[in-house]
């Protein structure tokens, strides 16, 4: 057993132990609903131990982890298809290709690893970008980058290390279109009248989890909940195609880029129980 692979039993265990559920969508990451089924079945099936963004949870950053990036999509297949059982990882024939490439491929868009890893040509101006990124864009209100920032919205260091100069922009203008499950927003009220509004960090037909704006996080059974209302907006601004410039979304743009680009690879966590020499 190796630790590349120990370390990606861990998102195929999510699968099992979450609630059982596994039925899962077709491939290509990066087109209609397909990817939309992978990114919720990821949220009810792995969010729960890896984070809603792969970061981590009570399972390993497997958006970040080097070992687990490295890996080959047909490796990561085997690992789900027939598990270790001597490692208490069970495996999942029943799903077929199809099912599988769905998870797998959906955790590629939060490593921010794409099929062709096109070049990109920047137009703007990086350091503009990063007093843009801190000050009139208020992006650093929501968002860290290299350990500095907020906490509510996604970690953006290695965010555009793989991206299209356009389609960062185009989530930055429309934050609100395929809505990853990172940014999914709820409201929840309790059956003796309590509410709580949140970012959905991780859920399932049991539990979910909300983070509000104060950090502090919320762990909740269903089973104690009268209602939870899902919102068709993430807490991001919609008003950036206004509020900023071309110029100035070209300077964010380059500026997001040039960081990814620059990120050192995470150093991967000491070892544990469940980590082993190859």
């Amino acid at each position: 057993m190796t630790r590349k692979l120990l370390a990606v039993m861990l998102v195929c265990s999510c699968l099992a132990l979450s609630h059982g559920m596994s039925v899962f969508g077709q491939d290509e990451p990066r087109s209609g609903p397909d990817r939309g089924q992978g990114a919720r079945l990821y949220a009810s099936n792995c969010a729960y131990c890896h984070g809603a963004d792969g970061r981590g949870g009570r399972g390993p950053a497997i958006a970040t982890l080097p070992k687990v990036i490295s890996m080959s999509n047909q490796d990561l297949m085997g690992i789900v298809h027939k598990g270790e059982a001597d490692q208490g990882m069970p495996g999942f024939p029943d799903l077929g290709d199809s099912g599988t490439k769905a998870v797998v491929q959906y955790l590629r868009t939060l490593q921010g690893v794409t099929a062709d890893e096109p070049s990109v040509k920047l137009t703007g101006d990086p350091d503009a970008g990063r007093r843009i990124f801190d000050g009139k864009g208020q992006c650093s209100t929501c968002h860290m980058i290299l350990g500095k920032g907020g906490f509510m919205a996604t970690e953006l260091t290695s965010y555009a290390r793989n991206r299209r100069a356009d389609e960062i922009q185009q989530a930055i203008v429309n934050p609100d279109v395929e809505l990853e499950p990172t940014s999914r927003v709820a409201k929840v009220r309790s059956r003796d009248g309590q509410s709580l509004t949140g970012v959905v960090r991780a859920e399932d037909n049991l539990n979910i989890t909300l983070q509000t704006e104060d950090g502090r996080y919320h762990f909740l059974s269903r089973s104690g909940l009268a209602a939870v209302n899902y919102s068709d907006h993430s807490l991001m601004p919609r008003d950036y195609g206004t509020r900023l410039t071309s110029a100035e979304l070209d300077d964010l743009v380059a500026f997001l880029i040039v960081t990814g680009r620059n990120a050192s690879t995470e150093p991967e966590p000491a070892k544990s129980r469940w980590s082993h020499d190859d």
